[in-house]
Formats: structure tokens, C-alpha cells, sequence
């Protein structure tokens, strides 16, 4: 296993971690193994590019590690700061919803879940994860609320779009226009 694979398989470690944070309630260290969890997913993928170690491996330890980031992220949120999102739970349904159908179709279609690294999904990483980040370091803004979730819905829907484009898995997919204008 590679260097970058390591550090990949550090973010999965983190979440049982993440997980025992949230249950005994220390919202500062939660917070910060979840920022180091999220630094680590920035880094991986170029560290990785860099040595010339990419593989299908390191694809799905990847989308593994970032699923877990995400959910023990989404769940520190929701137990954390339940009194301010409580008022979105409409909003955070319908992505959560867009997410599951999607994740849905992808085990229906190929067996297995979707690994497209599409650069909206990772845009939408990135937005998810500074709204997360900020909010349980500083504060909520709406705002940044609102961009995260229109970034979350259009990678569910890209993605979803994706598995009727393409008949077969594929991993590193750049997006749509670029699954379109290759054929």
C-alpha cells in the first residue's frame, strides 16, 4: 500500500474517533480531528498524483474515507448544533434524499457504490466541509449554509445523472461534459 493510501486510510480510522466524540460530547476535539479528516482529504488525492500513485485503490479507500468524513461530520452537526438546524430539516431531508437515491442506483446499476470524483462532488466536498468546519469553530452563517446545500444538490444530481450515462463503473470521472463530449 502506498504512502497516499496511508493517509487515506488515517481519515477512515478518524471516524470511530469522530463517532466517540460526538457521543461524549466534546464538540472541540470532534472539531478538530474532523478538520484534520478533512486536511487529509485535500492532500491525498495530490500527494498521490504527485508520486504517481494513483490506483483503483486508492479510488476506493478514498470515496470510503470521505463518506465517513462527511456522515461523522453531518452527525456531530445535527447532535452539536441541533438547536440552529432543526429549522432546516425540510432542506436537509431533500439532499439527504437526493444522496440516498443516488447512492441507490449505483448499487442497483453496478453493483457497488458510485467512485465518479466529479469535480462538482469535489466542490461539494469542499463547501460541506468549510460550512462544517466554520461552523463548529466560529459560528453558524447562512449563507454558507445555503451554497453548501445548492453545491450537494447538483453533485447528487451530476452523479445521478452519471450512472444512466455510463453503463459500466467507472472511477475519476471528471463530469458530465466531459462523459458527453467524449462520445
Amino acid at each position: 500500500m502506498s504512502f497516499p493510501n496511508y493517509i487515506t486510510l488515517s481519515r477512515i480510522i478518524a471516524a470511530p474517533i469522530l463517532w466517540y466524540l460526538i457521543y461524549s460530547g466534546n464538540k472541540q476535539a470532534f472539531a478538530w480531528l474532523l478538520t484534520y479528516a478533512f486536511f487529509t482529504d485535500l492532500i491525498d488525492g495530490v500527494i498521490a498524483r504527485k508520486m504517481r500513485r494513483v490506483s483503483a485503490l486508492g479510488s476506493k479507500l478514498d470515496s470510503w474515507g470521505d463518506s465517513m468524513t462527511i456522515l461523522s461530520g453531518l452527525a456531530g452537526l445535527l447532535v452539536f448544533e441541533w438547536e440552529l438546524l432543526k429549522q432546516y430539516g425540510v432542506i436537509v431531508s431533500v439532499v439527504f434524499a437526493l444522496h440516498l437515491l443516488q447512492l441507490l442506483l449505483s448499487l442497483w446499476r453496478y453493483k457497488k457504490p458510485s467512485s465518479f470524483h466529479t469535480w462538482t462532488a469535489k466542490t461539494a466536498a469542499l463547501g460541506i466541509g468549510m460550512f462544517m468546519l466554520i461552523t463548529l469553530h466560529f459560528g453558524f452563517y447562512e449563507w454558507l449554509f445555503y451554497i453548501s446545500i445548492g453545491l450537494l444538490i447538483a453533485d447528487a444530481l451530476e452523479e445521478t445523472v452519471l450512472i444512466f450515462l455510463l453503463p459500466k463503473w467507472q472511477h475519476d470521472v471528471k463530469g458530465i461534459y466531459w462523459v458527453l463530449r467524449s462520445e
